[in-house]
């Protein structure tokens, strides 16, 4: 008799009103719990580097693909939602709210207007010859543009690579990112056609928008708790992407300009193996 007392007591206490009732606040949140540290994060601050303590450095233009599976946490989410959002969605974001400066190229010394940067990311209206459907005589109208940062499918990065003697360390920093819009040109009445291009669409000064990029949160990995913001993958270098471009004598041009091809990715293979050899190279075993 006592058990089923106990029983029916702790049933009771189990199935009473509020017992899994979550506060009002909770469920506004979409979360059974609020992330408090994620807005107020700040990025990892970087060694000390002297001039005198740098031995060899070298600049190299990187292009990363977003269509790489190991690149998709800087694609995707496509449209924002919640506090999840893509890269460049964040530098937009950015932008907007005058946090950070975009630049017309990678020496940082002239500053891209918000609407220049919203017209090279499709925001741009055009005039189109269409059919009227009452008199059926062409006529043409004004199609107003939308940007669209769904076609930014590429970054071009720039990086520094150098040997610290002070810490006998060998080491890269990112110096600036560059999206790039990669669309399909239209013909006067608005078809596709299947011509391909790729626009350079702003730079950005690395070291100036650490602090954005700390702050949002980057999807990684199958567990939803694990916190790693936009700032920390480019710092741990989890993406993937191929050469470029290299410091050179020649105006710096890049590896398209001379060759082509199957030659152009041993060219890449070439400065990245001659990379890793030096740093090889400085060691005996």
């Amino acid at each position: 008799m006592k058990k089923l007392v106990i029983v029916l007591l702790i049933g009771a206490g189990i199935f009473m009103p509020g017992s899994f009732k979550l506060d009002a606040q909770d469920l506004t949140l979409g979360s059974i719990y609020e992330k408090e540290n994620v807005p107020y994060r700040r990025p990892v601050p970087l060694p000390f580097l002297r001039e005198a303590d740098v031995v060899w450095s070298k600049m190299i233009w990187r292009m990363v693909d977003l269509r790489e599976k190991v690149n998709h946490p800087l694609y995707f989410p496509t449209e924002p939602f919640g506090p999840r959002m893509s890269l460049i969605d964040v530098l937009m974001t950015g932008l907007e709210n005058e946090e950070i400066t975009a630049y017309t190229d990678e020496q940082f010394q002239v500053p891209r207007e918000l609407e220049d940067v919203q017209r090279l990311l499709g925001a741009e209206d055009e005039l189109r010859t269409v059919v009227d459907v009452d008199t059926g005589e062409e006529i043409v109208v004004e199609i107003e543009g939308e940007v669209r940062t769904d076609e930014v499918f590429r970054y071009l990065i720039l990086e520094q690579w150098y040997f610290d003697r002070q810490h006998s360390r060998f080491d890269s920093r990112i110096i600036g990112l560059c999206p790039i819009r990669v669309f399909q040109r239209r013909t006067e009445d608005g078809e596709l056609t299947d011509e391909q291009i790729m626009s350079d669409v702003f730079w950005v000064y690395y070291p100036e928008i650490r602090e954005l990029l700390a702050r949002h949160e980057v999807f990684f990995g199958n567990n939803d708790l694990a916190s790693l913001s936009f700032d920390d993958l480019f710092l741990q270098r989890r993406f993937s992407g191929f050469i470029y471009r290299e410091s050179n004598v020649y105006d710096n041009r890049r590896i398209e300009d001379y060759t082509m091809g199957r030659d152009a990715l041993y060219e890449a293979a070439r400065i990245h193996n001659m990379i890793f050899d030096f740093e090889q190279d400085l060691w005996e075993y």
